[in-house]
């Protein structure tokens, strides 16, 4: 594995694990007692909005890595925007996550809300595929040969959110059962 995939690998990763890090801090303060769960709620919003704008920030940043490493012709730009805004666009949905269920909502109604999401990002990742396929078109063939191992990197995979089980409930400390 190549440097850049290895780097969009771990970002990917982070993403995954800093989407479930603001249900993990409701544990003790290292200065005192666990803090009240409006304040733990808090002190986690604030964290994971942090978070997300790092992750944004890093792939906005690849993004601009890739596009430099493929040299690419004045007349190849309106190409390379409309691939990069659809990686943007999904990225930014992704850091979202899946947002809360309605009040009241019975179980098929939440399982068909992530249903939705997941065939919205599914459809966000067609329309990428679409746009990679325009850009690789107009590229030269020592282009091709870049991006055959850079355009890739450059595509959110595909992630809907972590399950409820890991978040834990509003105001409790989450974590995962150990143990039967």
């Amino acid at each position: 594995m190549t440097a850049r995939r290895a780097h969009c690998a771990l970002l990917l990763i982070a993403l995954a694990a800093g989407l479930g890090a603001p249900a993990q801090e409701g544990g003790r303060n290292r200065r005192g007692p666990a803090p009240s769960p409006d304040d733990a709620d808090a002190v986690a919003l604030e964290r994971s909005a942090r978070e997300r704008s790092t992750l944004a920030g890093e792939f906005n940043a690849h993004l601009a890595d890739v596009q430099k490493h493929l040299k690419l012709e004045a007349a190849q730009q309106p190409a390379w925007d409309a691939f990069a805004r659809r990686a943007e666009a999904l990225m930014q949905d992704q850091l979202r996550g899946v947002g809360e269920a309605g009040e009241g909502q019975d179980a098929l109604h939440q399982i068909n809300r992530r249903v939705d999401i997941v065939r919205n990002r599914l459809a966000a990742m067609e329309d990428i595929a679409d746009a990679a396929g325009q850009l690789y078109s107009l590229l030269s063939p020592d282009q091709r040969k870049r991006a055959d191992e850079l355009l890739p990197t450059a595509v959110p995979s595909l992630y809907s959110g972590l399950p409820e089980f890991a978040r834990g409930q509003p105001g409790q400390s989450a974590g995962r059962k150990r143990g039967p």
